[in-house]
């Protein structure tokens, strides 16, 4: 291992603590109040944009990295976000009426759909370990979607769609970005979100505004979830492929689960156990697995 792949791993292993803590977050939040998804989506992404505004603004590095980020990847930027918005709406909605493990490991399959979309858009080749780890997640995804009273197969079918235009937006960095800047990604990024839960919320008739109390929590979330996990996802990519960088992401639905478990007092279910393990183990097989190579 490299020093670049060490930097890589540590960017990941921070997405992942920031990412799980959005994650729980927005989850308390679902629990304790009926906020609509999109609502809690923008005033969490909105309220994190203009708390970071002035610090860009003052910050002449950051305003002229901003201003080239726009101008060398804005089109992607778009897509990418535009996509990863839909995501998050299907994502929530599930999330809100849905147990946290089975949640958390369902969303991991956006490493199968980067596999898919190699193989589909790329022209890359799939080993007969790849095939096999896949049928293994499919069949573990079954388990964890039938899992009645933890999580129900609209909400299954929520997150498994939000899960593929999540990848798409990764999909889209690792081929059009090649040297992305993480931090005015995120940033421009979270822009880009609020204008889009803005329109959404007032064209489906659901803005309102919740307390500020709720609005300074969903803003603090996202702040580590929206900000942080995905300035040091986007700057993960330029050390690690996309197969490594997702995969070393699997750990977090583990950690989620006993979460879900310890704090949320979800069912301690066998099938679930044996669903997220398939699931895990499949997506492992896809992207991490190498056999040996005897030497002659």
């Amino acid at each position: 291992m490299n020093g670049n792949e060490k930097k890589g791993y540590f960017f990941v292993f921070l997405t992942g603590v920031f990412f799980s803590a959005e994650v729980i977050g927005f989850k308390e939040i679902f629990r304790v109040t009926n906020l609509p998804p999109e609502i809690a989506a923008l005033f969490g992404v909105g309220g994190c944009f203009l708390f970071l505004l002035p610090f860009f603004i003052a910050n002449k590095k950051r305003r002229k990295n901003t201003i080239l980020t726009f101008k060398r990847d804005g089109r992607i930027l778009i897509l990418g976000t535009i996509s990863n918005a839909v995501g998050i709406v299907l994502y929530y909605q599930a999330l809100k009426k849905s147990d946290l493990g089975p949640s958390a490991i369902l969303i991991k399959t956006t490493v199968l759909y980067n596999v898919m979309l190699g193989y589909f858009l790329l022209g890359e080749r799939l080993r007969p370990i790849e095939v096999f780890g896949i049928c293994l997640a499919i069949f573990g995804i079954y388990q964890i979607s039938s899992l009645e009273g933890q999580i129900s197969f609209l909400s299954s079918a929520y997150i498994l769609l939000s899960a593929f235009f999540f990848a798409i937006q990764s999909f889209l960095i690792k081929k059009y970005v090649p040297n992305i800047l993480g931090i005015e990604y995120a940033f421009l990024r979270l822009f880009l979100l609020t204008i889009f839960f803005t329109f959404y919320s007032i064209i489906i008739s659901s803005f309102r505004i919740p307390d500020y109390s709720i609005i300074l929590t969903l803003a603090s979330f996202s702040f580590l979830g929206y900000f942080l996990g995905r300035a040091f996802y986007f700057e993960a990519h330029n050390y690690l492929t996309i197969s490594k960088l997702n995969a070393t992401l699997l750990i977090e639905p583990i950690f989620l689960l006993f979460i879900g478990i310890i704090f949320f007092r979800e069912p301690w279910d066998l099938r679930k156990i044996f669903g997220g393990g398939l699931i895990l183990l499949g997506l492992y097989l896809i992207v991490f697995y190498r056999p040996k190579v005897k030497s002659q």
